[in-house]
């Protein structure tokens, strides 16, 4: 069977025993995290392991998931409502089916995915923050660019940052 007829059935069937969907969580997080983790050079692992806390030993993937867990009450009982503020950088939307991205328009003072990104490049270069501000800064960079790889983190408005797609069978 060609390549091409093989792969439509693959999808065909996956579409018919796959019922439900999931974000790629923290598994996903972890593994964008491990894969980016390969082409580091030798200079910039020890930087990553300079930056990051002693216990995870330069492993970016160990805190990849650090910005969806700081969000919400049943991961970050204490504190969750001190990050609030950073709900909107973990994706962007365009108006409904306008399939072109304008930051102007679309990140309006950088509060979006594409902003958070320059943001914390900027951040973790900048050797006059002190060293909490910079680990910060690498842990949301390495974690908004797995969000941004992942689908639906860049979507129209109504799709609420993916929050409006459902990708399981209503009736189950």
């Amino acid at each position: 069977m060609p390549l091409g007829k093989l792969i439509f059935h693959f999808f065909l069937l996956a579409t018919i025993v796959v019922t439900k969907t999931h974000s790629w969580g923290a598994v996903g997080h972890a593994f964008v995290a491990r894969i980016a983790m390969t082409f580091l050079t030798d200079s910039s692992k020890t930087f990553i392991k300079d930056i990051l806390p002693w216990y995870v030993y330069g492993n970016m993937s160990m805190l990849a998931s650090w910005p969806d867990n700081i969000l919400y009450p049943d991961t970050n009982p204490v504190g969750y409502l001190n990050w609030d503020w950073s709900k909107p950088l973990h994706y962007v939307n365009t108006p409904d089916y306008v399939c072109q991205y304008v930051p102007s328009r679309d990140c309006v003072e950088d509060n979006c995915i594409d902003g958070a990104i320059q943001n914390y490049t900027k951040r973790l270069a900048n050797t006059a923050l002190d060293h909490v501000q910079r680990q910060e800064a690498l842990q949301f960079l390495v974690h908004y660019v797995g969000d941004i790889h992942q689908p639906l983190h860049s979507g129209f408005t109504s799709d609420r940052g993916g929050n409006s797609v459902r990708g399981d069978d209503p009736e189950s």
